[in-house]
């Protein structure tokens, strides 16, 4: 996790002596990576809290407004020590306690926003006379008082909420964060679990003790606060991206404990996990994250015997396909094919390739989901712009040879036999004759650049050194850059991987000269 800025502080102004109206500063007082919070309302809310009396109370207010002075020029420690000292004095009569509440909760984060001051600290030094020798936990004593003001009216309690997220919050919740990356699980959890005493309504601190739990193999009370988690993050668009980490961290950590079970166990927890990953699709828009989510269910369909339960995974995706991206539906594409519903699966390829007509594996299972619903005929334009991009894979070709093999079996008499077995003939030929085959196992974009990688296999009698030369394409088939690479020497009947990197960003797609 990201530790939280501190431009996201909501500075609050200190009580005035008189019955008071808080108007919300335009500014949310929440984090922001972990994500920010959503804009606060921007209407005044009334929060009426009459700090005119008692005069021990008028006191308190002017000891900290001068607090507050102070904290921009020097140390306020005095004036926050006489408004704590005055307000828990022993003979003190507590006839305004709303104000009382109110002054005190500002002291108390105030008070734990100065330097070395501790959570927990001795209560004389503070300024509290009774009880000298006891201690204080600051943390525990801000949030009774804001309890208080927060019982008062909505606006009070918005009001609250803006102080318990003042700096001592955001630097509680960062050191547990901070905790949480260098695997002090211990020191996370307990500096999680102090932040929320401040603040019960973000979702970090639960996000953190979840995963705390979780590097203990505590799975119960992981799931227990990923849901509080959530819960907090509601649905809230500016705590998208915790929301969706929850949900992914819900369905690998069930899919970590099915594959850790045995058959029979792992049987059972396949409806969770499937359960979860549904979950993380729904309440995600990532591309990434979507597709892998389809891969799972599918998987874990399969693992619970329930095979033909597979058209649920994608059903969604081809009824709407222009909804989503370009990984989902290939993920959704080979599902259906995965369903034996090359017909589905067609479609499916068909959307990817309108969105991106160089994507050269939808190219492929476009090709091969025709052959299994006998459109033969579709298959030959297809193939022609996939030996344009990967020229040097035999299995390219053979695509042709079964639509040929196809045609010949539906059409076993007739003028067009001979032409079909001549076909037929010439690509397998053609395909086994290649003496060398490319073969591409990663295509991955990002903001940092793109990387083509595979191996190359030589298939002849001598080792021979290849040279790779690769224009990497956007979206309108135009060259973005060409990366080259020598790959080898290779060994005769033996392959070596190759790895291409390129800066260039945008890119969709590749297409290779032949390998000779």
């Amino acid at each position: 996790m990201k530790p939280i800025p501190d431009s996201r502080l909501v500075r609050c102004a200190a009580a005035a002596a008189t019955t008071i109206v808080f108007a919300l500063p335009l500014s949310a007082q929440t984090p922001a990576a972990p994500p920010p919070a959503a804009a606060p309302p921007t209407a005044q809310v009334s929060c009426d809290i009459d700090n005119s009396k008692p005069q021990s109370i008028t006191r308190a207010t002017f000891s900290l407004t001068r607090a507050q002075a102070a904290q921009k020029t020097g140390s306020p420690l005095k004036d926050l020590k006489d408004v704590i000292g005055a307000l828990n004095s022993a003979g003190y009569k507590d006839e305004n306690p709303t104000a009382r509440a109110y002054l005190l909760g500002q002291a108390y984060v105030m008070l734990l926003e100065q330097p070395d001051i501790q959570p927990i600290v001795p209560r004389a030094s503070i300024g509290m006379a009774s009880d000298p020798t006891g201690t204080i936990d600051l943390f525990a004593a801000a949030d009774s008082m804001w309890r208080v003001v927060e019982a008062v009216s909505p606006g009070c309690a918005t009001l609250a909420q803006q102080w318990r997220q003042q700096k001592a919050w955001m630097n509680t919740t960062n050191a547990a964060i901070n905790a949480l990356n260098a695997n002090k699980l211990d020191s996370a959890d307990l500096l999680a679990r102090r932040s929320l005493l401040l603040d019960r309504k973000a979702p970090y601190a639960y996000s953190i003790i979840a995963n705390v739990a979780k590097n203990k193999k505590d799975y119960n009370t992981a799931n227990e606060y990923w849901k509080k988690t959530l819960e907090a993050a509601g649905t809230d668009t500016s705590f998208n991206d915790i929301r969706e980490r929850t949900l992914y961290d819900i369905a690998s950590t069930a899919t970590l404990r099915a594959e850790a079970a045995s058959a029979a166990e792992k049987k059972t927890l396949a409806r969770s996990v499937i359960d979860a990953w549904n979950a993380l699709f729904a309440g995600t828009t990532d591309d990434l994250q979507r597709s892998f989510a389809i891969q799972q269910m599918a998987k874990y369909y399969v693992i619970a015997g329930d095979s033909a339960s597979l058209t649920k995974v994608y059903a969604p995706i081809a009824a709407n396909p222009s909804q989503y991206g370009e990984q989902t539906l290939m993920q959704a594409g080979v599902v259906a094919s995965q369903a034996k519903r090359p017909a589905d699966a067609a479609k499916i390829f068909n959307a990817v390739l309108a969105a991106n007509p160089y994507q050269r594996d939808a190219l492929n299972n476009l090709a091969a989901s025709y052959i299994f619903t006998n459109d033969y005929e579709k298959v030959f334009p297809l193939v022609t712009r996939l030996t344009d991009l990967d020229p040097s894979n035999p299995d390219n070709w053979m695509l042709n040879a079964y639509s040929y093999a196809g045609l010949l079996k539906a059409h076993k008499t007739g003028p067009l036999n001979k032409q079909y077995t001549d076909s037929l003939v010439y690509y397998s030929g053609k395909a086994d004759k290649m003496l060398v085959k490319v073969t591409i196992t990663e295509f991955t974009r990002s903001a940092d650049g793109t990387t083509l990688a595979g191996s190359i296999e030589n298939k002849g009698a001598a080792a021979k050194t290849y040279n790779l030369s690769v224009d990497f394409l956007d979206k309108s088939g135009q060259v973005l850059g060409t990366e080259t690479t020598s790959v080898g020497p290779v060994a005769p009947k033996g392959s070596k991987e190759f790895r291409i990197k390129s800066a260039k960003t945008g890119v969709v797609a590749f297409r290779y000269k032949p390998v000779m």
